[in-house]
């Protein structure tokens, strides 16, 4: 599963649980369960960063809708380029089944070609939008195509503890070898994913920012840190709305062809 792909916020409401004999997959769930509102909407902002230091922004408005396995959708994420202008109106759908075997529909709008195109499943790790995560990372990987190994408790940000997670795929092919989730072990947000190639060697880190707003944890920005090139992306989150009843209208390719949201 994407942080990316998964909700920007979560309530302070906690599950409450036994920690007796928690195994990986349990605690996968119970982040995967976290409350994260009906629907949010969200400028996200881009800095790709070169191995020289070189900077680029790309902003974006990003909606997204909780569907909860309803008519066999997790969620459905619609992203739109504002900036810069020469990529204004470029359009991404995101449609995260729910259903086991089912691969998640992603496709893409070019204004300039007025066209919408399917990205294949050859084509779902090439990057997005030039940064350190694939098209594939921007939606939600479901927990029953991984293994999820518990590797034990460790000490990360701020002096807290965090559960230590590994997650390896089951299909042969798979654009990562295993992701390692750094997650609290008092309200289960996740703060570091680690992600190995397909040669077994680490190669990209991404850490996660968060910061209260009202009874709500939010993210303020997710770093992505490619270990074998140098380059890396700055996810940036502001202008959060939770909970604006989105129509599924939204998120359709009519939708995608305007360019805008609403």
């Amino acid at each position: 599963m994407s942080i990316i792909g998964q909700a920007f916020c979560l309530t302070l409401v906690v599950p409450s649980i036994s920690l007796a004999a928690l195994t990986g997959l349990d605690i996968m769930k119970k982040v995967e369960e976290l409350p994260q509102g009906d629907d949010q909407k969200s400028t996200v902002t881009l800095t790709l960063i070169s191995a020289q230091g070189q900077e680029k922004k790309i902003v974006t408005s990003r909606y997204w809708k909780n569907y909860r396995g309803k008519g066999g959708f997790y969620s459905k994420t619609l992203f739109f380029t504002d900036f810069p202008p020469d990529a204004k109106r470029t359009g991404f759908l995101i449609w995260d089944y729910s259903e086991e075997g089912k691969t998640d529909g992603l496709w893409l709008y070019l204004p300039s070609l007025r066209k919408v195109s399917v990205i294949s499943s050859r084509d779902q790790n090439d990057a997005f939008m030039g940064s350190d995560l694939t098209f594939a990372d921007m939606g939600q990987r479901r927990l029953d195509e991984d293994t999820h190994e518990l590797k034990g408790e460790k000490p990360c940000e701020d002096k807290k503890v965090c559960y230590v997670v590994e997650s390896k795929p089951k299909e042969a092919g798979a654009a990562y070898s295993k992701r390692v989730f750094w997650i609290l072990k008092d309200d289960w947000r996740t703060v570091k994913i680690e992600y190995s190639d397909q040669k077994k060697e680490p190669l990209k880190v991404q850490t996660i920012k968060w910061q209260k707003s009202g009874d709500l944890w939010v993210w303020k920005d997710a770093t992505v840190k490619n270990l074998q090139t140098g380059h890396s992306t700055i996810f940036g989150i502001s202008n959060l709305k939770v909970n604006s009843s989105f129509g599924d209208d939204l998120f359709t390719d009519r939708m995608l062809k305007r360019g805008e949201g609403p």
